[in-house]
């Protein structure tokens, strides 16, 4: 059913571009984004199923320390969202930009502080199983993949409330996926799996913020 025989044909990569690029801009009307960032999307394929690849942030990082995230971060002067996210991801988990096949930008989204205007860039890492991951250990605690019948399960699906608003969680092993990440994953999800194949679930159970973020030593 994850198969990249179903996922990543042709026609599947055409539905799942078109998709991507009719999503709407998730940008708070009050506040302008003084900055801008990008982050990958990366999927790759592991015994022949498709996954996404997570980050845990490194727990000395003054920012979202601890917290799972997609390889990216802010853009150099003359870079597009495509330049940023495959240097901040080459930087962070070793993969080089030629080992990137691009799908598409997605609709820009902005941080919880509203500060950051993040593009996540959506990308296949070729013959993943061969690649050889360098964790930038200043930056990555850990690299992980999630493979798409996971993600799709709804018992590994839970909510936050944020200001009114419902927030995806996706739940695996010990990670919990959530904030702008989980938000990405969602959108992207409904682009990239058919219909019949995610039927999410994010109301069965509620998590409140200070069981999503890492426990401080």
């Amino acid at each position: 059913m994850f198969s990249p025989q179903r996922l990543l044909t042709t026609s599947a990569r055409e539905r799942c571009i078109a998709c991507l690029r009719g999503l709407p801009e998730f940008v708070f009307e009050d506040v302008s984004p003084k900055k801008k960032a990008s982050v990958l999307v990366p999927m790759c394929v592991i015994n022949n199923e498709v996954h996404l690849l997570y980050t845990m942030r490194s727990s000395n990082l003054s920012s979202h320390a601890g917290q799972v995230s997609f390889p990216g971060g802010k853009m150099d002067k003359d870079e597009d969202e495509i330049e940023t996210a495959l240097r901040e991801t080459e930087e962070e988990i070793g993969v080089s930009p030629e080992a990137v096949e691009v799908w598409s930008a997605m609709s820009s989204v902005q941080g919880r502080d509203k500060n950051m205007l993040i593009t996540p860039v959506v990308g296949l890492i070729k013959n993943f199983e061969n690649q050889t991951l360098i964790r930038n250990v200043n930056e990555v605690e850990e690299i992980f993949t999630v493979p798409m019948s996971a993600l799709c399960d709804r018992k590994n699906h839970a909510h936050l409330e944020f200001e009114k608003t419902i927030l995806p969680v996706f739940l695996y092993e010990k990670h919990k996926i959530w904030g702008i990440t989980g938000f990405i994953t969602n959108f992207f999800l409904q682009c990239f799996i058919p219909t019949e194949s995610y039927q999410c679930d994010f109301l069965r159970k509620k998590f409140e913020i200070h069981e999503l973020l890492p426990s401080k030593l």
